[in-house]
């Protein structure tokens, strides 16, 4: 086990989702949500931002046709792995969403899950 995971309070589910993200100095990009925990998410982002910045973020649910809002900060940022259209990793602590839409985003992580392990 990683120092990362040792220090890890909840359970990451995997999923993957799309939106958009502004910070409070007005940069606009696209962000793509990897994995999903009760305080906090992994995104791949298709712009670099400061570390400790406010992301005002807009995430689409498939099926739905009410996206989620939320704000976060960036608490980790680094050079993605691969060169596509999200070139930055980013760890965002979640400060601010609402009860039910928390609860939307883990619901869909959840059933991705079980689904990619096969227990519909």
């Amino acid at each position: 086990m990683s120092s990362i995971e040792d220090k890890r309070k909840y359970l990451r589910l995997g999923a993957f989702l799309e939106g958009t993200f502004q910070t409070e100095e007005g940069k606009k990009g696209l962000i793509m949500l990897t994995n999903f925990s009760r305080d906090g998410l992994k995104a791949c982002l298709n712009r670099k931002v400061d570390l400790g910045v406010m992301l005002k973020i807009e995430i689409w649910i498939p099926g739905s046709i009410i996206p989620v809002f939320a704000q976060g900060a960036a608490v980790w940022i680094k050079q993605g792995d691969l060169e596509w259209t999200y070139n930055y990793d980013a760890g965002i602590r979640v400060l601010d969403i609402e009860q039910e839409d928390r609860q939307r985003i883990l619901d869909f992580a959840y059933t991705h899950w079980r689904n990619a392990r096969g227990k519909v």
